[in-house]
């Protein structure tokens, strides 16, 4: 009996810490400043930078080469070279955990000057086994929708 229950606690933090490690750092944090203030300031996350291109390379490039990154993915330049890369999860239609889904984007991308970082919580999607955080450029009234 003991053993058993051993194992199921041992078999529960085992997938939890699975699941936390999908997730990136800058991404845990990203979600952690929504919740916090219903916007995310991306220029905390690299400081050398002169342009940030979110590319949604899941919905647009998947296609052309099915060993990229599946989900969003915010690259930081400066001097016209890559300074920094994060990858933003992604999920289908149903989202498992915290999705962030930024938007709008023009040919699957979204380019930001430095001036111009911030995205505010426009929509939650709340579904049984997670949420989808729609972020914008324009702040308005957040809208909420469930599914069960």
């Amino acid at each position: 009996m003991r053993k058993n229950k051993l194992f199921r606690i041992s078999a529960i933090l085992l997938i939890l810490s699975l699941l936390i490690s999908c997730k990136s750092k800058e991404e845990r944090s990203i979600i952690s400043q929504i919740k916090k203030n219903n916007f995310v300031d991306l220029s905390v996350y690299c400081k050398k930078f002169d342009e940030i291109i979110i590319y949604d390379e899941g919905y647009y490039y998947y296609d052309n080469n099915k060993a990229e990154w599946l989900g969003p993915k915010i690259y930081y330049f400066f001097d016209g070279k890559v300074e920094k890369v994060i990858n933003i999860r992604c999920c289908a239609d149903v989202p498992y955990g915290t999705i962030i889904y930024f938007y709008p984007h023009k040919d699957g991308k979204i380019i930001l000057s430095k001036e111009d970082t911030i995205f505010y919580l426009t929509h939650i999607v709340k579904y049984k086994t997670g949420k989808l955080l729609q972020l914008e450029k324009q702040k308005k009234d957040i809208q909420i929708v469930s599914f069960e």
